[in-house]
């Protein structure tokens, strides 16, 4: 159904967001050690990106939808360390409000440093 319109001739941009709607909880050693960057981009939002943007797989069996998403996986650019957080944007949530709940700030959290710079925001 999409395939004669989703291709670079029709699609200017892909933006994918994931609205968390938790705080860090009882995660705070592991946040931590591994931030929102580290947590939810390698894992998680490239999944979703390598489904957006595989080809059609010649077969809908799972060894050719894995290699059309591997494909897209090999073709991202690698960048360092220092290009990652040029290029990114990270922060640090305080407390607020998700919806109708109280939301305590991050560094207050268990297990969570009170002068952390961890983000647990990431673009």
């Amino acid at each position: 159904m999409f395939e004669p319109i989703w291709n670079r001739n029709h699609v200017d941009h892909v933006q994918i967001t994931v609205a968390e709607t938790l705080d860090v909880g009882r995660r705070g050693n592991f946040y931590e050690a591994t931030g929102a960057l580290r947590d939810m981009v390698p894992n998680h939002l490239f999944q979703l990106l390598s489904l957006v943007a595989m080809d059609p797989p010649s077969l809908f069996d799972a060894h050719s939808v894995r290699s059309e998403k591997a494909e897209v996986l090999a073709a991202i650019q690698r960048q360092t360390e220092q290009e990652t957080l040029r290029n990114s944007v990270r922060g640090q949530y305080r407390s607020g409000r998700i919806g109708e709940r109280e939301v305590g700030d991050y560094r207050a959290a268990k297990d969570v440093e009170t002068n952390s710079v961890t983000e647990t925001y990431v673009q």
